[in-house]
């Protein structure tokens, strides 16, 4: 599984630069990408980090692959749970 490292404020420019990384991972993993992204240096989330994340998981399972959100710092989990995106890392919110 590749793993990419989300910088500490993923802002919209940032979530920009994350899915054209995601892009390239996708393209470079062919069939059944597996892609682990790693948000424990997060501290803010922007929507459209999050809208990234979850077209990446979208993408992903449309593939046969995961795109896994893993290690998520509190503030990275407290952003997704104001969001309504804690299915992001597996939790439905309550």
């Amino acid at each position: 599984m590749r793993t990419l490292e989300l910088v500490a404020r993923v802002t919209p420019d940032s979530a920009q630069a994350l899915w054209y990384d995601l892009e390239s991972r996708f393209d470079a993993a062919g069939a059944r990408p597996e892609i682990a992204i790693d948000g424990s240096a997060v501290r803010h989330l922007s929507a459209a980090a999050v809208q990234v994340l979850l077209m990446a998981q979208r993408r992903a399972k449309r593939d046969g692959g995961v795109v896994s959100l893993i290690a998520a710092s509190p503030e990275c989990c407290e952003c997704l749970r104001i969001m309504g995106a804690l299915a992001l890392i597996g939790e439905d919110g309550e």
